[in-house]
């Protein structure tokens, strides 16, 4: 009789803390949601700037300060590659505090893909250039 108690009380326990996991799992999903739309209607807020491609091609080799494009001067990353050709990507974040680390991610991977600039793999990180 005894084990058979300790067993319904170790059932109750199980059950009552499977349903504590659900719900913080539910608020954390809800969490990430309002955060997921919130950047998005930031996103929608925002308009984008136009661009202007530098006027010759950058290597590693000829990093030196450029003078910004018309473009570049609206883009805080862009300004700042601009100003430290080869800044590594981890550095960026410390640079840039008005943005936080996943939206100087998404702005950096927007401006590789745009073909603004080009990463180069240093470690753990990415140096940045202009193209």
């Amino acid at each position: 009789m005894f084990w058979f108690v300790l067993l319904l009380i170790l059932l109750g326990l199980g059950f009552y803390f499977y349903q504590r996991m659900v719900a913080l799992e539910q608020e954390i999903r809800a969490d990430q949601a309002r955060e997921k739309e919130q950047q998005q209607t930031d996103q929608r807020s925002e308009e984008p700037a136009p661009f202007k491609e530098a006027s010759a091609p950058r290597t590693p080799e000829s990093a030196a300060p450029v003078e910004p494009a018309a473009g570049v001067v609206e883009n805080p990353i862009l300004r700042l590659i601009c100003s430290q050709p080869g800044v590594v990507q981890s550095a960026v974040y410390a640079e840039l505090p008005q943005l936080n680390k996943k939206q100087a991610q998404q702005m950096i991977r927007e401006l590789v893909d745009a073909g603004k600039i080009k990463r180069e793999r240093l470690g753990r990180s990415f140096k940045l250039y202009l193209v």
